[in-house]
């Protein structure tokens, strides 16, 4: 019988092959029998063929098997495979027949025909692989019977892999149990990250790694979802949209869906999975109740085990996963054959996540279900719980669902969507809650309706409305409400009394136990807003290290749970930056600021505002102080009239006025000036700016600004800012000096110091002046005061080039290191085993390069440009010799 020789040819390799080297090794370690079992397009056909062209110690004969293929056809085929080997000898019965007259091809199959082809078989001199492609097109009855006893009688020197999309349908469990059989199923086959890396490069694509990450989440996997993939790619003009659409309904993947892989279920799985498309993780409880088969379990388990076109997944057993592009095809074929249909499977699974305390699956099935009703009582019943646990996408999608009638109708779900709006940054969300006039308090000012609305408003979600009609936080404990609803209100009556001016510790204390309650309970996003608002309560009590730390806590949560768009998160971002940028911080809190403007929509004016100055400023403490300069002007002017606290506009005022006069922008200091004032009234901030202006132009205004700094030290005009009596004592010390009163300077710095130090505020004496600085390194630049706030604030204005190291040699630095101690020269010379004269050469060759005169301006410019104290932490070598003395 002529077999075509493209039957039995190993199949040519494609040049943009994936290799996959880690299943190949797989392959070498089949003895006995393999199975390669997947889907279409999961490569089964090109991995077995690379494998079979790779390895040389044991030839391979390939048969491709047919749906016409009876027994006669398949071993006549298998035969003209083997006989073609090399390692086959001319005179083996193989070639010959059993009897030297050929193969009787009209017995082929029968127990006969296979009991002599096993004795042929045993005579090879070398052993002999046999690898079976698509085992899935043989229907022949006979021929699988043949395939299966010559599977159980086959010398061990003759290995027999199976390819199938489908498991062969013979008994291997004793091959498994005898560890006899190796298996390649999807879950092995699916293509990881660096392989669809190779795939989409070698198709000519250079795709970001988000990009290859997300396509991969989107075909988990599928090698020819990927392919499918590369071509959509390739041809697009908005890589982000064909991402956003890409999906199994695509005219040809849906094409090779149905061709290749649905063709070949029958119609009670295709019911299954049609019925159940609707859901991503499905429960097995779930699909009996949305298939109405009481099997579906089964269904689903043999659908894994025969197909991979599911899988479980998960933990706990009984959950399983449709394949991400043919679920999609499915759902898009449930709805083209009835939308009402579609939207009944999803009311019958909101109420079954329902009924199983999973509320967000509720909501997501409800906003698709086409019930309005549903939706209200799943969000009436759960919707502050997902609120403050932070499951806002179910919420703001039902919202959506609901539609703005129904919203504005009821006082509810306009508090919840005010209160979810406010939370992601959803600006049309909030709006859609409506104007307060429009939603009367229900008359019992305890119902929900009436809490949450106060929430809302005290949170700032919602505008407070005017009139008796507005509702009040209750007073006292909160007995009796739910503990979501209780800790919401709890938080929002620290943010009243933080608003009403109370004690700002006595606040965080309170905030504190709302924090308590919300990690006990898993209220993920309140302990988020209880960290932010326990920071915006330690910078209202000018305690710089307590907010550092609450904020540093609430960007490591938005950045763990994935929240870094919400405006709660960004103000916390914004108050961590700007921490930073006091400590004299500027890399890490221009990074910060950068984060928080690339996750904040420039709707948020403050928020982007706030952020756009402290980056500006940040800038221009790094060395571009122009940049900075233009960059925090821009931002402040983008501000306008909204809204800001006192804090805030004190804060950018003050970096930016800082900045001008640093520049010697003096006009547009006093327009800053102004501008604050305007904003927030005479406070101790303007004041200082006032001083400062004044001094610019002469010495001839220095006691008229001592008088203004002098009000600010005594109290007598209150200061918004932590940094702003600091500042005002080191102003005091600049103008003391200048007055020639060292004795004033001294003490201003010295209470400066001891200002700063519990608040790590360095950043005022970075931007001091070099006399201020000079008085600094008289007072801190000893090696025995470098570790002190004081060394530090001295070390943080040193130069990050440190263009004077390589001026210096390495016996210089040394004799510079020993310059600040407290040791006279002669102590200096023996530490350093040299004579006096020598050690003077040093200095004065020291004092020439830095050009100076003094031992004391010797110091503050080793301080300045990062050599004492970069020395001090880590004393460098001394390569050269020690001089004798005399």
């Amino acid at each position: 019988m002529v077999v075509p020789n493209s039957k039995i040819s190993i199949p040519e390799l494609p040049a943009d092959l994936v290799h996959r080297m880690h299943l190949r090794r797989q392959l070498d370690r089949v003895a006995d029998v393999g199975v390669v079992s997947a889907p279409a397009g999961y490569g089964k056909t090109l991995l077995l063929a690379e494998w079979a062209r790779a390895t040389t110690q044991v030839e391979t004969a390939w048969v491709r098997l047919d749906r016409d293929d009876n027994p006669r056809r398949l071993w006549s085929a298998v035969l003209a495979a083997m006989a073609g080997c090399r390692s086959v000898p001319s005179f083996s019965p193989l070639q010959v027949g059993p009897t030297g007259s050929g193969w009787d091809l009209e017995s082929a199959g029968s127990p006969d025909f296979l009991a002599e082809l096993v004795v042929a078989l045993d005579t090879l001199p070398a052993p002999l692989r046999l690898v079976l492609d698509d085992l899935q097109e043989v229907t022949d009855a006979a021929a699988l019977r043949g395939v299966e006893t010559f599977l159980r009688n086959r010398p061990r020197k003759v290995t027999l892999v199976l390819a199938s999309r489908l498991d062969p349908p013979f008994r291997l469990h004793r091959l498994r149990l005898e560890g006899r059989l190796t298996e390649l199923r999807a879950d092995r086959l699916r293509f990881d990250l660096d392989e669809a890396h190779a795939l989409l490069r070698g198709a000519g694509l250079d795709l970001t790694a988000a990009h290859v990450q997300r396509l991969l989440q989107q075909t988990d996997g599928w090698p020819a979802g990927l392919r499918f993939a590369a071509i959509a790619v390739a041809a697009a003009t908005d890589i982000e949209t064909l991402l956003t659409d890409f999906s199994g309904d695509d005219r040809a993947i849906a094409d090779y869906l149905v061709g290749e892989v649905l063709s070949g279920l029958s119609a009670d799985r295709m019911g299954l999975l049609r019925a159940t498309s609707i859901c991503e993780a499905l429960p097995v409880g779930l699909a009996v109740v949305l298939s109405g088969r009481e099997d579906a379990g089964w269904i689903l388990a043999d659908l894994e085990r025969r197909t991979g076109l599911v899988r479980e997944v998960g933990q706990r057993r009984g959950v399983y996963r449709v394949q991400p592009l043919l679920r999609s095809y499915l759902l898009a074929d449930l709805s083209r054959q009835s939308v009402e249909r579609a939207a009944r499977l999803h009311a019958t699974a909101a109420r079954w996540w329902r009924g199983w305390g999973r509320p967000a699956k509720a909501l997501e099935h409800a906003a698709q279900s086409n019930d309005p009703a549903l939706l209200t009582r799943l969000v009436h019943a759960s919707g502050v719980s997902l609120l403050v646990a932070g499951e806002h996408r179910p919420l703001r999608r039902a919202l959506g669902a609901s539609g703005e009638r129904l919203i504005a109708s009821d006082p509810f779900l306009s508090a919840v969507a005010a209160l979810v709006g406010q939370a992601t940054g959803d600006a049309h969300l909030v709006e859609v809650a409506g104007p307060p006039s429009c939603h009367a308090y229900p008359a019992d000012r305890r119902s929900d309706d009436a809490l949450l609305r106060a929430v809302s408003a005290e949170l700032g979600a919602l505008s407070r409305p005017g009139g008796a009609a507005a509702a009040a936080l209750p007073e006292g404990d909160a007995a009796g409400l739910e503990p979501e609803v209780a800790a919401l209100v709890g938080l929002a009556r620290c943010a009243q009394r933080l608003r009403a001016g109370d004690d700002p510790l006595a606040v965080r204390r309170a905030i504190d136990g709302v924090l308590a309650v919300a990690t006990e309970e898993r209220f993920g996003f309140l302990s988020l807003q209880c960290l932010v608002l326990a920071a915006v309560a330690a910078a209202a009590g000018g305690d710089l290290r307590v907010m550092r730390q609450k904020s540093t806590e609430a960007v490591v949560v938005a950045t763990v749970r994935g929240w870094q768009d919400s405006p709660w998160a960004l103000t916390g971002t914004a108050m961590l930056s700007y921490a930073k940028l006091l400590a004299a911080e500027p890399v890490e809190a221009g990074r910060l600021a950068a984060e928080g403007l690339a996750h904040s929509l420039p709707t948020a004016v403050r928020l982007h505002t706030a952020l756009g100055v402290i980056a500006g400023a940040a800038r221009a403490d790094r060395g571009d102080r122009e940049g900075g300069f233009a960059a925090m002007g821009r931002a402040r002017a983008a501000l306008g009239d909204a809204t800001a606290s006192r804090f805030e506009l004190a804060g950018m005022a003050a970096v930016e006025f800082e900045t001008a006069v640093r520049l010697g922008r003096y006009v547009a200091a006093r327009t800053v000036q102004r501008w604050l004032v305007e904003r927030v009234g005479e406070t101790a901030e303007a004041l200082l700016m006032r001083a400062e202006l004044g001094t610019t132009n002469g010495a001839g205004r220095i006691d008229p600004a001592r008088a203004m700094l002098r009000h600010i030290l005594d109290g007598q005009v209150s200061a918004i800012l932590p940094s702003t009596l600091v500042e005002a004592l080191l102003q005091e010390a600049t103008l003391a000096l200048r007055v020639e009163d060292p004795f004033a300077a001294r003490r201003a710095l010295q209470d400066a110091v001891e200002v700063a130090e519990p608040l790590e505020l360095l950043r005022p004496f970075v931007h001091t002046g070099p006399a201020v600085r000079e008085l600094l390194a008289q007072r801190y630049g000893s090696l025995e005061a470098a570790h002190t706030f004081g060394g530090r604030a001295l070390a943080a204005g040193s130069h990050v080039g440190r263009p004077l190291e390589a001026v210096l040699t390495p016996r210089e630095i040394a004799v510079l290191v020993m310059l600040p101690s407290l040791r006279s020269m002669n102590e200096i010379a023996d530490d350093m085993t040299v004579s006096i004269n020598t050690l003077k050469s040093h200095v004065r060759s020291i004092y020439t390069k830095l050009g100076v005169t003094s031992r004391r301006s010797a110091v503050l410019s080793a301080h300045e440009n990062g050599l004492i104290l970069c020395s001090a932490t880590d004393p460098p070598a001394l390569p050269e010799p020690a001089i004798p003395r005399g």
